[in-house]
């Protein structure tokens, strides 16, 4: 049976969009139909819009003006920022949203998600953790064994600058035609959402590190514990360093069990030589590690070694697959709007990830001298 063809509409048009949903998107001609993009700037809109086949008629400065000129499916939203109020923009119009992390900076903005979806009572968001669909890490989980047996969860990121990750993709040159006032207007909003999740003084402390960095890409790697082994349980201590090269390196220790601990250590160097980023579980007969490579590069494998005990000694395995992960992410997508299949990664799972962010903040800020507020305060 030939699939049924979604319309769909993507909006911010950046480097995610540019070197991995839209070529995606392109490629999955059978299952998409791209109507229409959104970009604060025109020039960008222009330009990528050229490229990918949409008219002129079809590029919209904003999500709200593509949602009320355009019949779609969905809307792929890769905008900057917290996705919590777009998000739920586009739940009010009847609009199924694929939701690129974060999905918000505040429990209040997810919880509006999940009241908005249970009165369309259909799933109607995937949150686009495009890990949690790697061959790799399915692989993984297919090989974990009783909880019971894990001790220890290791996860390293060696992050460089974003320009030398992206420097294979030939994008079009950032634009600089956003007003000004535009940008402010955001960037006081997401502030204003920080500050609810953390409080004042928090948020004008430590909000930039909660933003970009646990929950701008920290944030993958606690999902991917949760979706493995189980939610953080407990954050013990929280270190950070470096901030001269900002935002510098930043380290978390917690459990996940009482019998398994689990470390986060995060470090950016801009000039290191390569993304690098290790995921490894110990167990008590064993060990299973994933190696990510660079994000944006399509169709590059995770590798997945396994160490198990054998009669006389070891053995070692190599699992690694070409399929790709965003894609995966991408069909599922699909499934969901045609057939009403939930996804993997949804705004409930969201929500978990997001206190185990604010709970880092909350142990950082004590750390610091600051006083936590918000909805972090409540947590303890």
């Amino acid at each position: 049976m030939t699939p049924q063809k979604i319309r769909i509409g993507v909006a911010g048009l950046g480097a995610v969009a540019q070197s991995v949903h839209l070529p995606l998107i392109q490629r999955r001609w059978d299952l998409f139909e791209l109507a229409a993009v959104a970009d604060l700037s025109a020039q960008n809109g222009a330009a990528v819009g050229d490229q990918f086949g949409v008219g002129p008629e079809h590029v919209y400065p904003t999500l709200g003006e593509m949602l009320d000129a355009e019949q779609l499916d969905g809307v792929v939203l890769l905008t900057s920022g917290s996705h919590g109020g777009p998000a739920l923009e586009a739940l009010r119009h009847g609009v199924a949203v694929f939701c690129e992390k974060p999905l918000a900076f505040s429990l209040a903005e997810i919880d509006q998600l999940l009241e908005a979806e249970e009165a369309a009572g259909k799933p109607q968001l995937l949150l686009a953790y495009m890990k949690e669909y790697d061959p790799a890490v399915l692989a993984l989980r297919d090989r974990l064994p009783d909880a019971s047996e894990i001790r220890y969860v290791n996860v390293e990121v060696l992050h460089p600058s974003g320009p030398s990750q992206l420097a294979f993709a030939n994008l079009h040159p950032a634009a600089r035609d956003v007003d000004p006032a535009v940008i402010a207007e955001l960037v006081a909003g997401d502030r204003a959402v920080i500050a609810h999740a953390l409080g004042d003084e928090v948020a004008a402390a430590r909000g930039d590190l909660y933003a970009n960095v646990v929950l701008g890409s920290l944030i993958h790697d606690i999902s991917l514990v949760r979706a493995l082994v189980g939610p953080i349980a407990t954050v013990d201590d929280v270190n950070l360093w470096a901030e001269q090269d900002a935002p510098g390196s930043i380290e978390v220790s917690g459990t996940i069990t009482e019998n398994a601990r689990v470390h986060l250590h995060w470090h950016y160097m801009a000039d290191y030589p390569h993304y690098r980023e290790t995921v490894t579980i110990h167990h008590t007969k064993g060990s299973l590690e994933l190696e990510f490579t660079v994000p944006y590069l399509l169709n590059a494998p995770t590798e997945l070694r396994v160490v198990s005990k054998t009669a006389n000694g070891n053995s070692h395995e190599l699992v690694s697959s070409v399929d790709e992960a965003f894609e995966a992410e991408l069909v599922a997508f699909h499934r969901m709007v045609t057939e009403g299949v939930k996804p993997p990664t949804r705004a409930e799972h969201g929500r978990l990830d997001v206190l185990t962010g604010q709970r880092i903040m909350s142990v950082l800020a004590d750390k610091d001298g600051l006083t936590i507020g918000g909805e972090a305060a409540r947590l303890s």
